[in-house]
């Protein structure tokens, strides 16, 4: 079985293609009453007809007259396959049982009243990327494809980042794997994994959804200064390329070291470093109970050892080198050297910082000194999240592929109220678009201003 884009990226007259979007279907009410009644109204025009033709325009007049000022706020998410009346008359079930203030399922998405605060976009770095991420958005919306095309510009002579992310696959024994593993070298990973976050920026621009803030894992703060304005795109692929191009070759001479993550509390993990004395640093604080650890070779099969020992689950790391510690400098001072050369702007939104937990500085200097030391300085994305919930960022969207940040931000802030969605959310097991939507579902759902007259251009 042949498995590939297959789409001409050349093809300028693109326009957006809804043929495999789901409908959406946008309920508003002053009170829950209301909704019932006209979730009930809805389910009985569609019964009394022989066929569900007119479906579509129903769904495209509810989105029209949805308002995300109501009260009482129910969408629902209907696939191809979908039958609509057993999915309205599950909400209706679902309604009349669940009187949470916002929940959701499968197909429904309902809150009440007023549930948002600050809105901030969470980028991934690498170990997200996977083969075929972003396709049906690719094959869906022109800006996507603009997106893609820049970042195969920026790859250079290497070949076209395409072609590593959408490989045709002939159905060969271990062609899966050997895929994969390309997608996973350094050089090759961290750009892949920005053009697809980038593309799903624009896709969720074009519903009118933007940030109050960011933030990103490692690389992903890179992708996190370019959604806050501080460079253009063009800028931001180069600098992804010659970022992932250094860090892969870092590893190339000598030992640079590895990797190992470790599943335990951070205090624990800080007392076996101590008690054990081996040279390594906590490179990665993740969540309260989840860190990375960064050495030189030896010392990491020491403390993967010491781990077993101590019943604690490690597990070394697919990487090229010791990242984000002092072994890394062989990529640090070249990627400082091309920082240099990039036009930094002011922005309003701030992008908060690994190394330091707060917005990076308003000044191109030191916003340009932070980033080129990003690769030798430990990632404390515990604590740059808190501060971030702290100055009032209560919604979390992770912009790029998988849902790794997500399930971090829910570990670190788990006493709190907050809303953490991917828009990836299914990582490639389901529809993209569908994925999509249900991040615009949501996201309305809790009261916040969707342009739902995008979906399908009502």
């Amino acid at each position: 079985m042949i498995n590939r884009l297959n789409i001409d990226l050349s093809d300028e007259n693109f326009q957006t293609n809804w043929t495999q979007s789901p409908e959406i279907v946008a309920l508003s009410a002053s009170s829950r009453r209301d909704l019932e009644r006209k979730l009930s109204a809805l389910k009985g025009e569609l019964s009394n007809k022989s066929d569900l033709n007119n479906f579509k325009k129903i769904s495209a007049d509810s989105r029209l007259s949805f308002s995300e000022s109501e009260s009482y706020r129910l969408l629902l998410i209907v696939e191809i396959l979908d039958n609509p009346v057993d999915i309205f008359n599950k909400a209706i079930e679902d309604l009349e049982k669940n009187k949470e203030a916002c929940w959701n399922s499968k197909n429904a998405f309902f809150g009440e009243f007023d549930c948002i605060g600050k809105l901030a976009f969470v980028f991934p770095g690498q170990g997200s990327q996977y083969t075929f991420m972003g396709r049906d958005l690719i094959q869906s919306f022109p800006e996507v494809r603009k997106s893609i095309i820049r970042a195969n510009q920026a790859f250079g002579p290497s070949g076209n980042l395409t072609d590593f992310i959408y490989p045709e696959l002939t159905g060969n024994d271990n062609e899966k794997v050997v895929v994969e593993e390309k997608l996973r070298s350094t050089n090759i990973a961290q750009p892949s994994i920005g053009a697809v976050s980038i593309s799903m920026q624009k896709v969720l621009y074009r519903f009118g959804i933007r940030p109050d803030s960011t933030c990103g894992h490692s690389y992903g703060e890179l992708t996190a200064l370019f959604a806050s304005g501080r460079f253009d795109e063009n800028s931001f692929y180069s600098l992804s390329v010659a970022r992932g191009k250094y860090m892969a070759e870092a590893g190339g001479t000598g030992d640079k070291g590895g990797m190992l993550a470790v599943k335990a509390p951070l205090d624990q993990i800080d007392d076996l470093i101590q008690s054990s004395g081996v040279d390594v640093v906590l490179a990665n604080r993740n969540s309260p109970d989840q860190g990375v650890l960064s050495g030189a070779t030896d010392a990491i099969l020491k403390m993967k050892l010491i781990c077993k020992e101590n019943k604690i689950k490690a597990t070394i790391l697919p990487v090229s080198a010791a990242f984000h510690s002092k072994l890394i400098k062989d990529a640090a001072e070249p990627f400082k050297k091309k920082i240099a050369s990039v036009e930094f702007s002011h922005s309003q939104i701030p992008v908060y910082s690994n190394t330091t937990g707060t917005p990076y500085p308003d000044s191109a200097e030191d916003a340009k000194e932070i980033l080129g030391n990003h690769l030798m300085n430990p990632v404390n994305f515990i604590e740059e999240i808190q501060n971030m919930y702290q100055n009032g960022n209560n919604i979390f969207v992770e912009v790029g592929p998988r849902t790794v940040l997500t399930g971090l931000i829910k570990a670190i802030l788990k006493d709190q109220e907050i809303y953490a969605m991917a828009v990836d959310a299914s990582s490639g097991r389901r529809s993209g678009i569908t994925d999509i939507a249900k991040t615009l579902c949501m996201l309305a759902s809790i009261g916040y201003p969707v342009k739902l007259t995008k979906w399908q251009n009502s």
